[in-house]
């Protein structure tokens, strides 16, 4: 519960920093793959949104180095700035 609210909170940075990017269809796997993210925000949601893949469709119960991953890779996706592609405001 606690990773998967870590991913909707990181879509609604991305949302509200480009909502040009997201849709409501927009699924965590097609966020984490956008060119126009920076590399490190990628990555950082890529961790994220992985973790939470594993537990609600692999059905895959998350452990204490699955929530301290995301946990980290949401300190640093909150750090990156999404205005543009290269990652500068």
């Amino acid at each position: 519960e606690a990773t998967h609210l870590l991913l909707l909170r990181s879509v609604g940075h991305i949302a509200d920093a480009r909502p040009d990017w997201v849709d409501p269809s927009s699924t965590a796997r097609e966020l984490a793959a956008l060119p126009a993210l920076p590399d490190a925000a990628r990555t950082a949601f890529g961790v994220i949104a992985e973790r939470v893949e594993r537990s609600l469709f692999a059905l895959r119960r998350l452990d204490r180095p699955d929530w301290e991953a995301a946990r980290a890779a949401y300190a640093e996706f909150a750090l990156a700035r999404l205005n543009t592609a290269s990652g500068a405001a």
